[in-house]
């Protein structure tokens, strides 16, 4: 174990140093898992891209700040999520302030649906929520962001995220149940 980190630290200390083929096997190592994040937040493949190219901008300029090695994995994560509530903000600056692992926060549904569904389908309906619903339930339910560190992070207070998530598992639970009731006509 000791060696794979030892192995790791190398490949960042030469993605410090601009070595393209270090920085394509960090890319490698963590694009496929870091688009998903990206894919979490954005409204749709298109903004995701756009995310997630900045995203790795923002690491390769910043690793060298980078204090701790061992922590990359959670930092990469940090970045790409800010990234992508900046890319948010930017984009939804002239929208209207409107109000705003996942399943077990869904206890009214039937779990059979669940198996039903793939990963995508469930992706498809988080990226139906409105826009701070949305972000304040990928950062609670999926990142493990607390209601403090949430409010801190997008400038509103700790019962509006409290709001925006309650809205979102409610939006969520309404979406599943109707998706239940569709899959049971089909079976009787």
């Amino acid at each position: 174990m000791h060696k794979e980190v030892q192995i790791f630290e190398a490949l960042i200390d030469r993605c410090i140093q601009r070595d393209e083929k270090a920085r394509k096997e960090l890319y490698d190592l963590f694009s496929a898992q870091m688009f998903n994040v990206c894919l979490r937040y954005a409204k749709n493949r298109s903004q995701a891209e756009d995310i997630f190219q900045d995203a790795f901008i923002k690491v390769f300029e910043n690793l060298p700040k980078l204090s701790n090695k061992n922590q990359f994995p959670g930092w990469i994560k940090r970045v790409f999520v800010n990234t992508a509530i900046d890319n948010i903000r930017l984009n939804n600056k002239y929208e209207s302030n409107e109000h705003l692992h996942v399943i077990e926060h869904f206890s009214d549904v039937e779990p059979s649906i669940i198996d039903e569904m793939a990963h995508e389908d469930l992706l498809a309906l988080v990226q139906e929520l409105p826009p701070r619903a949305k972000i304040v339930f990928n950062l609670f339910v999926i990142e493990g962001y607390s209601h403090k560190e949430i409010a801190e992070e997008l400038g509103i207070n700790i019962g509006t995220s409290k709001s925006h998530l309650f809205d979102a598992k409610n939006i969520l639970k309404s979406k599943l149940l109707i998706k239940e009731a569709k899959l049971f006509s089909i079976v009787s």
